[in-house]
């Protein structure tokens, strides 16, 4: 999406929107381009006073625990 900084400030919504959409906003300025892009969240807003005794661990549950070599399977 192309807008000029008028267009920025008169329909922000719409523009917000669309950077929440993944999608790529240019602005328009008398100096430059500039590029509005947003950061994805992480959750930590719905944890509110928890979220200093919460840990995020990148665990890969899909994935085996062991290596090959290690892992024997019986009956």
């Amino acid at each position: 999406m192309k807008t000029n900084v008028s267009t920025l400030l008169r329909e922000f919504p719409k523009v917000r929107q669309a950077a929440l959409a993944g999608e790529e906003v240019i602005i328009s300025t008398r100096e430059g381009d500039l590029r509005l892009t947003a950061v994805a969240s992480n959750g930590e807003s719905i944890l509110g006073s928890r979220k200093e005794r919460i840990r995020f661990a990148d665990d890969r549950l899909d994935e085996p625990t062991l290596p090959e070599n290690e892992w024997k399977p019986s009956l």
